[in-house]
């Protein structure tokens, strides 16, 4: 689902080069010797043999092949089941009716030479969580579908009541796009993917090139993932067999009017006809005429039925148990549902993962142990709103808030040669260090390397050398992948990392072994890449002696993020009188006291590890209320979150920044109060640190 994020971007501080790690060199060496392509180019074609939808029979068999899998390679492996929410397609039309009689065919159309792509068992493109519907009415297109797009129909004075929105996929997740149509009283919304965005105007189309076809629909789940993750009906506790389930009335996260995806092939048959203003040169798409906005003459009968129930979903949880700290746990998560094949969301991502398991389960009989428990995750449901992931977070809370060291996310890895990773700043140095280890399979230099010359094209070119205080950029957690419910719900410190490439036939049924194979990664070595950066990553998260998390680079970003939200309240009258200094001090003490961490253990390399260690992992914790976040209390992280319109992509400070996109003072007031509180308990754990190396 992670396709689409929106990442913030920032440089590094030096203090991010600092590495304390003690792992044993020689595992490290063994692991990169066994991860092989092959074996990776192996199991995605057995995970993309059939379309494995959410608690489809595949998708339970694929939960089996991946169970075996983990028992063969010698760690202890379950499958753990739970009753979730989940609707099914049963039926879908969409006619035109004006200004002439059209009845379009959404199924998407196969090629004769990928075998995959006249499957039946593939499902009718689809909204997940949209309701059933029959409804007539005109079109009006909205660009994007998002706040913005609305204040300038309304500037133009076209009113959307009643009306059917066609907005295109891309800048924020497809169920912001119904809540923003819901709340302006749109009676159904249509999505559809542009060829400006993901098709012809990006490059080739299948089946000559990796982008999306004339033909070819992205599926998706609408479900409001800012209010809550997980099955709607159980909100903040797992979705077991006998799990008490509210009433749908009482459900927030899911829309009230139908939704419908169609492809751009579709698309072009109502812009065409659709009359009224021109759009504005940022809304034209790349279909061959000029966008207008409508309404009329364009008008559709749209009409939905969905089979909705409680349907089984399958979790397999692999665990490597450590034999010093066994309490203490690092997980790795990728989810193994698709909409349909998903070679790259997310098999790319399973298929890495076995290989992972494989090489540490090797390291397992040649006699190594990790120190603390690793833990390896084969999610189902994340596509329909993180649902396996977040049942088992919610189930195991209670454990999870005391022992997990780290939770580690790939969710489409591999999708071409560009490697990018989004964490929380802690793991920043981590992530870079880890890379700087793993060689890329393009340049065979190392994969941080590939990294920097990707991001500083002009330095490269002009120098012909990474320099040894290089740093690189990273994005921001928000949400849309599986990390939600450890980062955002329970303050777990996490990261995401992928091999990023043209990648047209998102949530299509075109995302197959066929077209991993021709362009996404036809040698198969990043998958491989990306096992050995998962296994190093888990290796040195278990067996490094102090953990490795550099809070002064927080504390240099929660500073820079004060004062952008001090700068924002500033600037509307109602907020002028709150005050962020206490705030603000309460930040410049915790960057003073995580400098002096930093310091003290690289220069101590102190020995009481247990008990420092403990503070450590409490550090993201404390930045996390259990009141939770203004209007989604779900969400308890106070530093990182998604926005209400952001979609997947972070909204730092979110619950002061939500109080000035209110424009509310008190509640600005009491927003800043919980950071301000936040900050010092982080603080008063850092400075526990300090006398613990003092002693």
């Amino acid at each position: 689902m992670l396709k689409h994020i929106f990442f913030i971007l920032i440089a590094l501080p030096l203090s991010s080069l600092v590495t304390y790690g003690q792992t044993n060199g020689s595992v490290e060496k063994e692991f990169l010797g066994i991860p092989k392509a092959d074996s990776c180019k192996r199991n995605l074609f057995i995970l993309t043999q059939q379309p494995h939808v959410a608690s489809s029979p595949d998708d339970s068999a694929l939960a089996v092949f991946v169970n075996r899998r983990f028992n063969e390679y010698g760690i202890h492996s379950q499958i753990v089941k739970y009753y979730v929410y989940l609707p099914y397609p049963k039926s879908e039309d969409l006619e035109m009716t004006e200004p002439e009689k059209y009845k379009f065919d959404l199924v998407e159309k196969g090629w004769k030479w990928d075998k995959d792509t006249y499957n039946s068992n593939i499902v009718l493109p689809f909204n997940a969580y949209s309701p059933s519907g029959d409804l007539t009415g005109q079109i009006i297109y909205a660009n994007y579908g998002l706040p913005e797009d609305y204040e300038l129909l309304q500037k133009l004075g076209i009113d959307v009541k009643g009306k059917i929105m066609l907005v295109r996929y891309g800048r924020s997740f497809r169920g912001i796009k119904v809540k923003v149509a819901e709340e302006h009283g749109a009676a159904g919304v249509i999505i559809y993917s542009d060829p400006a965005d993901d098709g012809y105007m990006q490059g080739d189309i299948y089946p000559r090139g990796p982008m999306r076809p004339w033909d070819a629909v992205q599926r998706g789940s609408i479900q409001d993932l800012t209010i809550y993750p997980g099955d709607p009906l159980t909100p903040g506790y797992a979705s077991t067999k006998d799990a008490k389930r509210i009433p749908l009335s009482q459900v927030t996260d899911l829309p009230h009017i139908p939704c419908l995806p169609i492809s751009y092939g579709n698309a072009e048959k109502l812009l065409s006809n659709l009359a009224g203003t021109a759009v504005p040169h940022d809304w034209q798409g790349g279909l061959p005429f000029t966008y207008h906005i409508g309404p009329g003459p364009t008008e559709v009968h749209m009409q939905l039925n969905m089979d909705y129930g409680i349907r089984p979903i399958w979790d397999v949880i692999g665990t490597i148990d450590g034999k010093e700290y066994p309490n203490e746990k690092v997980i790795i998560g990728n989810h193994r549902d698709a909409w349909v094949y998903g070679a790259v969301d997310p098999n790319s991502g399973t298929a890495s993962l076995l290989e992972t398991a494989r090489g540490l389960g090797e390291l397992l009989k040649s006699g190594w142990h990790p120190n603390r428990t690793i833990v390896l995750c084969s999610w189902d449901g994340e596509e329909y709103g993180l649902i396996g992931s977040t049942e088992w977070g919610e189930q195991n809370a209670e454990e999870l808030m005391k022992d997990a060291v780290a939770y580690i996310n790939v969710d489409a890895p591999v999708s071409g040669p560009n490697f990018g990773a989004s964490a929380v700043p802690s793991l920043d140095g981590f992530i870079m260090d880890v890379t700087k280890s793993v060689t890329d399979p393009k340049t065979q230099k190392s994969v941080f390397d590939a990294w920097f010359i990707n991001q500083n094209k002009d330095f490269y070119e002009k120098h012909n050398f990474v320099p040894d205080t290089a740093t690189t950029k990273l994005g921001r957690l928000g949400s849309g992948s599986d990390f939600t419910v450890f980062l955002d719900h329970l303050g777990v410190p996490a990261f995401d990392f992928g091999f990023g490439g043209p990648y047209g036939v998102y949530h299509s049924m075109l995302d197959d072994f066929y077209w991993m194979e021709h362009w996404g990664d036809p040698t198969f070595q990043y998958h491989s890449t990306v096992a050995k950066i998962l296994g190093i990553a888990a290796i040195r998260l278990a067996d490094d002696a102090i953990l490795p998390f550099r809070y002064s680079d927080y504390a240099k970003a929660i500073n820079e993020y004060i004062r952008e939200r001090q700068k924002k309240a500033s600037e509307i009258e109602s907020l002028k009188s709150v005050d962020f200094t206490p705030a603000i001090n309460a930040s410049l003490e915790f960057e003073k006291a995580t400098t002096e961490v930093d310091s003290l253990i690289a220069a101590s390399k102190p020995t009481n590890y247990l008990k420092i260690n403990e503070t450590l992992m409490n550090i993201e914790r404390a930045f996390t209320d259990k009141g939770g976040l203004p209007k989604s209390p779900w969400f308890k992280h106070q530093i990182y979150a998604p926005g209400f319109y952001t979609g997947y992509a972070s909204q730092p400070l979110p619950g002061v920044a939500r109080a000035i996109e209110m424009k509310d003072p008190s509640l600005l007031r009491k927003e800043t109060d919980v950071l301000t509180d936040a900050l010092k308990a982080a603080t008063q754990d850092e400075n526990r640190i300090i006398e613990m190396i003092q002693k």
